[in-house]
């Protein structure tokens, strides 16, 4: 009997010795801080959704359309801004938001540099650590002719395009572009469809003189104007 009452007590100071055990690794791993970094966030009461990019320095001495683009996508290295979160789920964001997407242009439409993009007016800002404010996107692009020669930069229009189907099938990850597109989510359309690949009427460029350096973690800051 002695023998049965000492095997069962042992039993017990075990089940309270893994217990507690476990126990402290749960607090352990409580207590440990995320290391996972948030890449966007929604905040659906200022109808607003900020996205982490980094400057990719390539683009304040060469031309591009694209203002920010998913890292993981096809054109992941195209663009002013590479972007930290993937186009599609920025796509949702969007439409979580009440956004309504355009989705009237073609790739068709690319070539001929005649439509503008619709859909939901959404106006665009960039920050980074230091700055202390939030400047419009237009702010830190500048743009030119194909031999070159400074242009004025027309005012910023950009609008939520959508194109969700040809995101998905191109796996571009446009987030943003600088003329009309037929697949960047969100795309300017002060610059109509064609007009820099197809007309080749103008080119832009990161001002280096007002984005921090190369690699440089920033802010862009997209929020629903209506």
């Amino acid at each position: 009997m002695k023998k049965i009452i000492s095997i069962a007590a042992s039993i017990l100071l075990l089940g309270m010795v893994l217990a507690g055990c476990s126990n402290k690794q749960q607090q352990s791993q409580e207590s440990k801080p995320s290391t996972k970094e948030e890449t966007m966030t929604v905040n659906k009461d200022k109808k607003e959704i900020k996205m982490q990019a980094e400057v990719n320095g390539k683009y304040f001495t060469e031309g591009t359309r694209h203002a920010v683009v998913y890292k993981g996508g096809k054109n992941g290295e195209k663009s002013i801004l590479r972007g930290l979160a993937d186009e599609k789920k920025f796509y949702e964001a969007m439409m979580s938001l009440g956004a309504k997407p355009g989705n009237n242009l073609t790739a068709e439409d690319m070539k001929k540099g005649a439509k503008s993009i619709e859909g939901s007016k959404v106006n665009v800002f960039v920050t980074w650590d230091g700055l202390g404010k939030e400047i419009p996107f237009g702010d830190v692009i500048k743009s030119t002719d194909y031999k070159g020669n400074d242009l004025p930069l027309r005012a910023m229009d950009f609008r939520f395009g959508g194109n969700i189907d040809r995101a998905n099938k191109n796996n571009t990850g446009c987030v943003l572009c600088l003329d009309s597109c037929a697949t960047g989510i969100v795309s300017n359309a002060a610059y109509k469809a064609g007009e820099v690949e197809a007309l080749k009427n103008v080119k832009f460029y990161g001002k280096k003189d007002v984005l921090p350096k190369d690699g440089t973690k920033v802010t862009v800051i997209f929020r629903l104007a209506e």
